[in-house]
């Protein structure tokens, strides 16, 4: 299971810290500390990545219940997703990963505010 500064990370892909550090207001040395962490920070620190990155704090915490599905396994549920028929446009298909205690009702908020960022961050560029 990833430590948190593997899943910080992650979070911020192939941007350069200091571009994120920036737009985070911190220093660069303090991101850098973080992203080698292997504790979840708590309060302020954490309400801020999560805000900025866009997921939940319990994104940050492993989950003792939840498994790791195998490759081949999502792969033919995303397979199954795909070749739906009441998905008619591929682009709106939007896979999530909760473990299996959250209610529907929280997974489709959850998707809603990805698609929401997702035409805001397209109608921005436009």
């Amino acid at each position: 299971m990833p430590n948190f500064g593997e899943l910080l990370r992650r979070l911020r892909g192939t941007r350069q810290q200091k571009d994120v550090a920036a737009e985070l207001r911190m220093p660069v040395t303090t991101l850098s500390t973080l992203e080698n962490q292997d504790s979840v920070p708590r309060g302020i620190v954490l309400k801020k990545l999560s805000d900025y990155y866009g997921v939940a704090v319990t994104y940050f915490y492993s989950s003792p219940t939840q498994e790791v599905q195998p490759s081949d396994t999502a792969k033919a549920w995303l397979d199954t997703v795909r070749h739906n028929p009441i998905n008619e446009d591929k682009r709106e298909v939007i896979a999530t990963h909760a473990p299996p205690d959250y209610p529907e009702e929280i997974k489709k908020r959850f998707a809603e505010k990805i698609r929401e960022k997702k035409h805001a961050q397209t109608s921005h560029r436009s």
